[in-house]
């Protein structure tokens, strides 16, 4: 008998069978049906008419209060009025006391309206005085505007003229509006005073001719001072201008009025451009100004770009420029 050899062959399995797998039906995905409500994407589109009514974006509801008589005032309805409501004797009366009460509130705080003349509410007294009335500047001052131009002459300031209109029981001012027609007042009496000067009725007395010198001079000064303001800031406006015209370029106020200043008088030192054999520093200096205008040239587009994709983010394609 031979010998068995050291390693045993395991017998072959047969493969099992492939079970046949069951096809797959096909679900068709059911196709959306239309949108039941044709609502706008957009808040700002409009309403499809077929379907909604004209009156859906109408207001709805009244104002909370209802406008009571005599200055537009507007009463609100308490619980106990509400309730008196109810019985249809207890509403006309409570309605009668209404009125005469808001009657009553509107010739104390509104302005005059029809029905109630000027005169009626210039004697209605308030706290610290009569109320402020529009009233006409002329030359024919009242006793208030007459207190009003001694006081300011007398260098009182606008707080104490409105405070002694108060005590004396005059229109009561507020200090700005002191100011203001102490103002006018002053336009109105130079009017005045040149009619009188035209008619020889008035006259320069002694001494005036001094004051009218020393006032030009101090005018000249402001004036002069002015000018200089004006100057300076027009050299200022330059320089922005400048800058904004060609962005490379970044002089200050001082070196464009000088650089102005040496053109007129023909002293300008000429430009790197125009010397006719630059050396090598000059041929830097030129070159540098070229990168920088292209730096910002690249800059300028970069910029120009992304903001067409923010302003265009919306849109489901990008633009090419």
């Amino acid at each position: 008998m031979g010998r068995a050899s050291g390693t045993t062959k395991a017998p072959s399995e047969s493969p099992s069978p492939v079970t046949p797998q069951p096809k797959r039906k096909r679900v068709e995905k059911p196709r959306v049906a239309p949108a039941e409500y044709d609502i706008p994407y957009f808040a700002h589109m409009q309403l499809n008419p077929a379907r909604y009514p004209v009156t859906v974006g109408a207001p709805v509801g009244q104002p909370p209060f209802e406008p009571a008589p005599y200055g537009g005032h507007r009463a609100k309805k308490s619980m106990k009025e509400d309730a008196e409501d109810d019985s249809e004797e207890e509403d006309s009366e409570s309605s009668e006391e209404e009125v005469v009460s808001l009657k009553r509130k509107a010739l104390a705080i509104s302005p005059p309206h029809n029905g109630f003349s000027g005169s009626d509410y210039k004697k209605a007294k308030m706290a610290g005085g009569r109320p402020a009335l529009a009233k006409k500047v002329t030359a024919q001052m009242d006793s208030d505007d007459e207190l009003i131009v001694q006081m300011k002459q007398a260098r009182y300031q606008e707080k104490d003229i409105a405070q002694r209109l108060i005590d004396e029981g005059r229109t009561h001012y507020h200090p700005k509006t002191i100011g203001t027609r102490w103002a006018r007042l002053k336009k109105v009496m130079q009017v005045r005073n040149d009619e009188l000067l035209d008619q020889d009725l008035t006259d320069w007395h002694e001494g005036d001719d001094e004051v009218l010198a020393e006032a030009i001079a101090k005018a000249d000064a402001e004036v002069e001072k002015l000018k200089q303001e004006i100057a300076a800031k027009k050299w200022r406006m330059v320089a922005d201008k400048m800058k904004s015209i060609k962005p490379v370029v970044n002089f200050s106020q001082n070196a464009c009025r000088k650089r102005h200043e040496d053109l007129e008088a023909g002293t300008a030192k000429p430009t790197p451009e125009s010397v006719p054999d630059p050396d090598d520093e000059v041929k830097a200096r030129i070159q540098s100004r070229l990168d920088k205008e292209e730096a910002i040239k690249k800059a300028a587009r970069f910029t120009t770009h992304h903001q067409n994709l923010d302003n265009n983010a919306w849109t489901s394609r990008m633009r090419q420029y």
